[in-house]
């Protein structure tokens, strides 16, 4: 509770008050004066100029109204940091705020700021949600805290609750160190479930403390903890003799649905590992538009730190952009970082990029994980390089008992030197004629051996519908001779369709009723049947047949055709662009 000390003077009626009760109590009285004042205009006793009666009776409403307001107070105040430690508690209609052991109850919209920005208070905010139930929401505005000479997290958030952080401006968090001086602590730390939103200029720092003789401490530690808006940088405190701290830890679930998250593992010293940019337990979801981009630290002859690490799944969809590097290792017997390792990796849109770092033993892997599971998206995966102490299970850019690549899905990876693969499923590089049945119009896969060789599955041809998306004409050969023909022959006797250089090309086919639709997805394409067949297809019952192209539909008459030739007559129906012609002998 902040001290007022203020006068107020009234007609010559002078109050001095030092504390909250008071100032209601003041109010009060002065609206009791301001009654006797109307009261007076209302008689016409004690004013020089009597008011109009519209006028008395309006100042009496207001006054009534004032003294209504005042039976219910609501306060919503402004909390300086650097005057002292702070308290919040969820109360009846709001936050119950406690400083310098004074609490002020019912804070309607708790926001706590420092004076002077560019100086970090040493004192600490802690958030109690005791029950279950209990929901706090605190606004941080341009705070600045650095517990580092504490045994404190920056902001603390015990009990069981459900705590949101708004933030508003420019917040900076450091974590202090244990009490027996060993690892640091979090910038924020949190026992129940904790979210962070702000607007597009809103940011937060959280960084964990350094260790003197250990760990460094976490940037961001909650149970459950959903970021849905601003600009977060999470970054683990630096270990000594120790591991470096995660930038995010996250013992339940880990949802980003908005803002920037950047996230980075702090890094280990004397044979220890770097921390990782994002570590949880419950599963990881980038969504909506979520930016991530997480860092594993370095590690010093121990391994770096990993870019996502979860055991329970990541799934990434949505427009979310997320970037995922392993952290290298400095020593000799270091192994680089995994980009992402998971449980389950589940990707079916946005943008992903996932690297695995360098080590002088051996490299990361883009992607490890039980299963994988690619279905749309564009992603980008690369295994670190190692030294020859390198094994087959490292330096690949995806490695997992099980490789689902479905959908138009953009992938490509790239093996790290020197024993990396570019997809290792079940230990063996993944055969990428196995999948191209999977993959659909538009779909690229491409990877990249340790040796630098490039092999890419070729992109299926498109799914003809009634109007067929307009593809690319085949081409010729530079030498004159005619393109690779991209299909195998018609699937109906005696008919075949052929692409503007004469090379055969397949096609649709339906029947409905008594007509026969032949369709292909090119500008130009001649369709061919010889009489014998045409009189086969007569005798099943078929009376008219329609050629599409892109562009043209021609409808022409079984019997009709017969008549014009011959036994070994052949008909020939060419289509370019809007035009079509007809040949039969």
């Amino acid at each position: 509770m902040r001290y007022i000390q203020s006068n107020l003077i009234f007609y010559g009626f002078t109050i001095s008050f030092h504390h909250s009760k008071e100032v209601f109590v003041c109010c009060l009285i002065v609206s009791l004066r301001c009654v006797f004042w109307v009261a007076l205009s209302i008689r016409g006793g004690g004013i020089d100029s009597p008011r109009p009666a519209s006028q008395r009776a309006a100042a009496f409403i207001l006054t009534a109204a004032m003294l209504t307001t005042l039976t219910a107070p609501a306060f919503a105040k402004t909390w300086d940091i650097e005057k002292g430690d702070i308290t919040v508690k969820a109360g009846e209609t709001g936050n119950d705020v406690t400083q310098n052991n004074v609490t002020t109850k019912n804070d309607t919209n708790t926001i706590i700021t420092n004076q002077k920005t560019d100086t970090a208070s040493s004192h600490t905010v802690t958030i109690k949600t005791n029950d279950k139930n209990d929901t706090v929401e605190v606004t941080l505005k341009d705070v600045n805290i650095d517990a580092s000479s504490r045994n404190e997290a920056a902001v603390s958030v015990t009990g069981s609750g459900n705590t949101t952080i708004k933030l508003d401006g420019d917040n900076h968090l450091t974590g202090g160190i244990s009490d027996n001086g060993s690892y640091g602590l979090s910038g924020i730390s949190s026992s129940g479930s904790l979210t962070i939103s702000g607007g597009e200029t809103d940011s937060l720092t959280a960084q964990g403390g350094s260790g003197t003789d250990g760990s460094g401490g976490r940037g961001i530690f909650s149970k459950d903890l959903t970021i849905s808006g601003g600009t977060v940088n999470a970054n683990g405190g630096d270990g000594k003799n120790g591991s470096g701290g995660s930038g995010i830890t996250s013992l339940g679930s880990l949802t980003i649905s908005g803002g920037t998250v950047n996230a980075a593992g702090g890094d280990g010293t004397n044979s220890s590992d770097g921390g990782d940019g994002i570590t949880n337990n419950r599963g990881v979801t980038i969504s909506s538009g979520g930016t991530v981009t997480a860092k594993g630290g370095s590690g010093e002859d121990g391994s770096g730190g990993r870019g996502i690490s979860s055991f329970g799944g990541v799934t990434i969809s949505s427009g979310g952009t997320v970037t995922a590097t392993g952290g290298n290792s400095t020593g000799s017997d270091g192994s680089g970082g995994d980009g992402i390792s998971s449980t389950s990796t589940t990707i079916s849109g946005g943008t992903v990029t996932a690297d695995g770092g360098s080590g002088n033993f051996s490299g990361g892997n883009g992607i490890r994980s039980f299963d994988v599971a690619i279905s749309g998206g564009t992603v980008n995966v690369a295994g670190g390089n190692g030294g020859n102490g390198s094994r087959s299970d490292v330096g690949n850019g995806i490695i997992s008992n099980g490789i689902d690549l479905s959908g138009s899905l953009e992938l490509t990876a790239k093996a790290g030197s020197p024993n990396g693969k570019a997809l290792s499923r079940a230990g063996h590089e993944l055969d990428l004629n196995t999948i191209k049945d999977k993959l659909g119009p538009g779909a690229k896969v491409t990877t990249t051996d340790a040796d630098g060789k490039v092999n890419q599955v070729p992109i299926p041809g498109p799914v003809e519908p009634e109007e067929p998306v307009i593809p690319e004409e085949s081409s010729s050969s530079s030498d004159g001779g005619s393109a690779t023909p991209s299909a195998p022959a018609s699937s109906l006797p005696g008919l075949t369709v052929t692409d503007k250089d004469g090379q055969r090309i397949s096609y649709t086919s339906t029947q409905s009723g008594n007509t026969l639709t032949v369709c292909v997805g090119r500008l130009t394409a001649s369709f061919r049947i010889s009489l014998a067949a045409l009189r086969q297809l007569r005798a099943e019952g078929i009376e008219t047949i329609t050629f599409q192209t892109v562009l043209c539909s021609t409808t022409l008459s079984v019997d009709e055709l017969l008549a014009m030739g011959g036994e070994d007559a052949e008909a020939v129906l060419t289509h370019r662009s809007t035009d079509s012609s007809l040949t039969v002998g």
